[in-house]
């Protein structure tokens, strides 16, 4: 699995390994290191396993002894050289063999002194992934939009470097000629060899001290929005307009053609968004959006109101405009009459609330934002207006007095005489609002018969429906969606709810809860949902085709290896076979 072979590409391909197995040294360190300490010393640097040359002294590794080819050590071995002689007792100070001039072995020079900097701590690479981003776009490797142009990038390399150098150095080439842009400059996707990113880093940007040099690269040009600090528009903060925002997210919309920006104040806590085109990188400050205003705007918008200053004159002062400040001023008086008094909903002081804020407000979404309840109720209400203060209001308030100032209570039944024959057009739902669910539904239970006999009729009667066309009006509906869901199938094994939730909540709720008296669509949808082998025989080009995307190569033990295919019976096996084998 460690050794690469042609036409045999597994997965564990893409991370080859970068310790030689041999332990190696340089004939002329093993000398300084016994001078100098009197013994002698495993380089970390002369281990990578494709750099078999010393950068100091210039010469070839060895790891055999050259008279008797004894191995000087293993790298999980128990026993390792104290001395510059072999087990044998012959002298190792005697193979220097030179490094040539040719490209390959003045690449391994060049890099085997970067290894030794990185190793011991002399350079040290932050943000490579950063740096890659700048330089992809700057040469012209990475559209404005995020996506990399592979091609380019792989017709260049090839210029700088044969194809013989990424052999010498264990690069696999189907791996690099594989999206390759992409394997560099993504950090989520980058290839793990590090030698790679070496000679992409000597070739793009002249070697490692380049790189360390360049680190704080910030042409303004290259990074949308610049590279800050950015202004506060906080208009009262103390850090209004002054150059102190160090905090932005940008990402790029490709609908707009534009970046958007997130900039946030550590001062007020203001959030404030801004765009800019994907051509120029130039944005107007003035044009920015306010995202949070953050707990030092919201405290002084309290003060000012507290102060009982108009609308207009807060605007002013807090830099927003009439609406923004009268939406905030009213969910702070909103909180002091939470505070005060919790009402319920329903309630004749809730009702009356929702009204007062919405003649203050004129806004569905502001009333429900100050009730804390959805849109929907509110509008409800709004429409219903006439009707509440016409009659469920004033019986609600009658009712309240009433409670008020009698000891007992008003007796229920005489209380719905009474609303009816004020309102003799009211329909049953409004003689429940109007009288309260709870006192409804006691007098149903209690006096059932009375109550049918002097209510209205029931605003829905039910009628009973005729199953048998209900069954084949159903069965043709299910048709219909299993069709669809087959047409276009989910990732997932096409189960039973699955088709169910395609349906109406109508159609649904009938066939779960009737389902003997619905045979033919019961009949239908078992028939409808897939099986095991059927769902795994179905997923095999995308599983295959996700395998390639992401390992580069897909084999048989590497599908049935997974919880999918794991103990799939042996239909599934073949048509795994035969689909790989074909494609």
């Amino acid at each position: 699995m460690t050794e690469y072979q042609e036409n045999k590409t597994n997965a564990v391909l893409m991370v080859p390994p970068i310790f030689s197995r041999e332990i190696r040294y340089c004939p002329q360190c093993m000398k300084e290191d016994d001078d100098n300490f009197g013994e002698v010393f495993i380089h970390r640097s002369h281990q990578v396993v494709c750099i078999d040359v010393c950068y100091k002294h210039r010469i070839h590794l060895i790891s055999k002894c050259s008279e008797c080819g004894i191995i000087l050590g293993q790298l999980y071995g128990a026993r390792f050289l104290g001395s510059p002689y072999c087990p044998n007792g012959h002298s190792l100070l005697d193979a220097l063999n030179t490094v040539g001039q040719d490209e390959i072995s003045q690449l391994k020079v060049l890099l085997a002194k970067d290894i030794y900097m990185l190793l011991n701590g002399t350079l040290k690479v932050h943000r490579l992934f950063d740096i890659y981003s700048l330089v992809a776009k700057d040469m012209g490797y990475q559209h404005r939009d995020g996506r990399y142009r592979n091609q380019k990038f792989l017709d260049d390399i090839f210029k700088h470097y044969s194809k013989g150098v990424f052999v010498e150095f264990d690069l696999i080439i189907k791996l690099i000629e594989k999206r390759s842009a992409l394997r560099i400059f993504d950090e989520k996707n980058a290839v793990g060899h590090p030698i790679c990113h070496l000679l992409i880093i000597h070739w793009l940007l002249g070697g490692l001290h380049s790189l360390i040099e360049n680190v704080n690269l910030t042409r303004k040009e290259s990074e949308p929005f610049g590279q800050g600090p950015w202004p506060c528009i906080n208009k009262v903060c103390e850090k209004n307009l002054v150059h102190t925002v160090t905090a932005c997210e940008w990402y790029y919309s490709k609908r707009l053609n534009r970046f958007i920006g997130k900039f946030r104040c550590e001062d007020c806590g203001m959030i404030y968004q801004s765009n800019c085109s994907g051509n120029e990188f130039e944005y107007d400050i003035n044009k920015s959006k306010v995202v949070e205003f953050g707990p030092i705007w919201h405290e002084r918008l309290e003060s000012e109101y507290n102060q009982q200053k108009s609308i207009k004159e807060i605007a002013e002062i807090l830099g927003a405009n009439r609406s923004t400040i009268k939406k905030y001023l009213l969910l702070i008086e909103q909180e002091k009459n939470t505070v005060m008094r919790p009402y319920f909903k329903g309630s004749l002081e809730w009702i009356t609330q929702l009204y007062d804020y919405y003649d203050r407000s004129k806004s569905v979404y502001e009333t429900s934002i100050l009730l804390k309840t959805s849109k929907k109720v509110v509008t409800r209400y709004i429409e219903e207006r006439i009707i509440y203060e016409s009659v469920i209001l004033p019986t609600l308030r009658e009712s309240a007095a009433a409670t008020e100032s009698e000891p007992e209570k008003l007796e229920p039944k005489t209380k719905l005489l009474k609303l009816l024959k004020n309102n003799p057009d009211l329909s049953r739902l409004g003689i429940r609002k109007a009288m309260g669910s709870k006192m409804i539904s006691s007098l149903l239970r209690e006096e059932g018969e009375w109550m049918n006999h002097i209510l209205p009729p029931a605003d829905h009667p039910f009628k009973s429906p005729y199953w048998e066309d209900e069954d084949l009006k159903l069965a043709s509906v299910l048709t219909q969606v299993c069709e669809s869901v087959y047409k276009t199938p989910p990732n997932k094994q096409i189960r039973r709810y699955t088709i169910l939730n395609q349906l109406s909540v109508r159609d649904k709720a009938r066939l779960l809860n009737h389902a003997d008296k619905l045979p033919r669509s019961l009949e239908l949808l078992e028939k409808s949902l897939e099986s095991l082998e059927d769902y795994q025989i179905r997923v095999i080009p995308q599983t295959v085709q996700l395998y390639r995307k992401h390992y580069g190569n897909a084999t048989v033990p590497m599908l049935l290896g997974t919880h999918k295919y794991k103990n799939c019976s042996q239909r599934v096996r073949i048509c795994i076979e035969e689909y790989i084998a074909k494609n």
